[in-house]
């Protein structure tokens, strides 16, 4: 009897430290992590011209080269008239093209009311990689695709008159980050907006580069203090991230970029996905769709609170902590 009382004390209290160790990690997460993740420091040797591509939503995937092929696959619309394009650029994970891949761009399509286009790179190494190496060499392929692209604004073209909007998640910040300090020469208004959504670069200097972003005729960053995977690479970094917060960690306010807007979604929520439909609150979801189909138009909403900076603003309404 005595040594069932002893194996049910020292399962009690293998439970306990199990359940404060699981209580540390959920509380401590982000230290968890950036003690495991690391930024990458060598090349991947595997790293070739096959892992990158275009990917439709319905899963198609064609080579870089081939962005007529890709967009010629899409349908018209019920008028016969090319819609808008939205190129996707991804972030940090595996699988990117895979089934969430294949919604995200799903949802974005329906948001814009548009074709959506995946640049698909090489964003995965393993748990303990952040591939920031990856991102520069993604950079340098995105840019060959924007220079496609201005081919293709030329009278009979596929992208004659067709609005292109991008929208760059996460890791996408460094990948664009790079095409800035690369300044292409790229023509004014190739791109009607760039929509950063919460994008995992560092903040400081971060206007050097994306006023060098002239081709796009608007910028509009979102911004989410509470996203989790923004809180690793702060601590990973030790310095602030651009998609989590506009001011750096000695509390100095950050010189902001003059031809971007910038939006604030918290406090909102831990969602890393919050422009996913279901990962939003509905005033979020109304006016991330809204800048993308009408870009600064759209900072009237009413969901929109304009903060003393001219080019900074408040998500508030249904769903919004901070209304």
């Amino acid at each position: 009897m005595e040594a069932m009382r002893t194996i049910l004390a020292v399962l009690a209290l293998v439970v306990v430290l199990l359940t404060a160790a699981s209580g540390y990690v959920w509380l401590n997460y982000d230290a968890v992590v950036a003690m495991v993740l690391k930024p990458q420091t060598v090349a991947t040797g595997d790293i070739s011209e096959k892992s990158f591509g275009l990917v439709t939503p319905d899963g198609k995937r064609f080579v870089l080269g081939d962005l007529e092929g890709a967009l010629s696959s899409f349908k018209p619309s019920a008028d016969g008239s090319s819609r808008p394009l939205v190129l996707f650029v991804h972030g940090f994970g595996p699988d990117p093209d895979g089934e969430f891949g294949l919604y995200t761009m799903g949802e974005l399509a329906k948001g814009a009311d548009a074709d959506v286009l995946m640049f698909n790179w090489p964003s995965w190494i393993s748990m303990t990689q952040f591939p920031v190496l990856n991102a520069k060499a993604a950079s340098e392929r995105l840019i060959t695709l924007l220079q496609d692209m201005a081919k293709l604004r030329a009278p009979g073209k596929a992208l004659e008159n067709r609005p292109v909007m991008i929208v760059g998640h996460s890791m996408a910040g460094e990948v664009f980050r790079h095409v800035g300090e690369a300044a292409p020469d790229l023509p004014g208004g190739l791109i009607s907006r760039i929509l950063f959504a919460v994008p995992e670069t560092a903040l400081p200097d971060h206007r050097l580069w994306m006023e060098k972003l002239g081709f796009a005729k608007e910028i509009f960053v979102f911004v989410n203090a509470d996203d989790p995977a923004l809180q690793v690479t702060t601590r990973m970094y030790n310095t602030a991230r651009l998609g989590r917060t506009l001011t750096n960690l000695d509390g100095s306010a950050e010189p902001l970029a003059r031809n971007a807007n910038y939006i604030l979604l918290d406090p909102e929520s831990w969602r890393h996905y919050f422009f996913v439909s279901g990962q939003r609150s509905e005033a979020i979801d109304q006016i991330f769709a809204d800048i993308l189909k009408n870009g600064s138009a759209a900072l009237s909403n009413d969901y929109l609170r304009t903060e003393p900076a001219v080019n900074v603003f408040v998500v508030v309404g249904p769903g919004a902590e901070g209304s």
